[in-house]
């Protein structure tokens, strides 16, 4: 699977959500009521939805890092997939960083079953897969809800944010939608929470920002204790059309590599 590492997209990506995040919005001048403008957001957000409902194979990309990158904010990890709505089967490739831990591993998930391959078995072993769906150590870096449009599906319309829209995401799509290990369930404090999140159309592409360091703030301090929130403060992501119109199939190899070595896999 290709992997994007553009920093300078990024970093224009984050500097426009966090204006679009902070702005005010809306002049106070304009002659529309205040219901029109709901309207306005509500159309804005329905033709997104509309957008991504049209798509057969998503391609997105995901970076989760402690905070806004402008205030100081590092990287935890990536994540690059395709996802078939027809199926539910995913393709995902996670370049991660946790505590200083530089780590690369694929996913598939195919029919209820997980796979992963590891850079580390060396090119021979591209084809070779793993299934660990019962193992939560080694799938953590999967979303616990593969479906990447969350950011939109999920999304309730404050107001229009330039070109996107400004939305409350619920608090429980965001975990679901970031790596499971994170956050394995969805803490009760949580119910009726939002993040604030802009989300921008730009043609085929859709760009998403979720302020999640915010959406912490909402949460009583007693139960925020509870929670572990230093590894997860801003979301940004990108999804589109995939232009690989390959369908997601099953692994061609299955092996178990506490028994085969990764050089034998296509043996085993």
């Amino acid at each position: 699977m290709a992997r994007r590492r553009n920093a300078s997209w990024f970093s224009a990506l984050s500097a426009g959500l966090l204006l679009a995040l902070t702005g005010c919005g809306g002049s106070g001048t304009a002659a529309s009521t205040q219901d029109e403008h709901v309207v306005m957001e509500d159309e804005r957000l329905d033709a997104l939805m509309a957008q991504v409902e049209k798509v057969g194979l998503v391609e997105w990309h995901g970076q989760l890092l402690t905070k806004n990158p402008d205030n100081g904010g590092k990287r935890i990890f990536d994540l690059d997939g395709r996802f078939s709505p027809s199926t539910g089967y995913s393709e995902l490739s996670m370049d991660s960083a946790i505590d200083g831990n530089l780590q690369q591993v694929d996913y598939l998930v195919v029919a209820g079953r997980t796979y992963f391959n590891s850079e580390a078995w060396g090119p021979n072993a591209a084809e070779c897969w793993a299934d660990i769906t019962d193992d939560p150590a080694r799938s953590w870096g999967l979303p616990t809800d593969l479906d990447p449009t969350w950011p939109v599906t999920a999304a309730r319309a404050v107001r229009v944010a330039g070109e996107g829209v400004a939305v409350g995401v619920p608090a429980k799509a965001v975990l679901t939608g970031m790596p499971r290990g994170l956050f394995p369930t969805v803490p009760p404090a949580l119910n009726g929470v939002e993040a604030r999140a802009v989300v921008t159309p730009h043609g085929h592409l859709i760009e998403v920002g979720v302020d999640v360091l915010t959406m912490w703030s909402q949460v009583p301090r007693a139960e925020l204790a509870a929670i572990q929130t230093r590894k997860a403060g801003w979301w940004a992501m990108t999804m589109k059309e995939s232009q690989n119109e390959a369908a997601i199939v099953p692994p061609k190899f299955v092996f178990d590599p506490a028994v085969t070595p990764p050089s034998q896999c296509k043996r085993g």
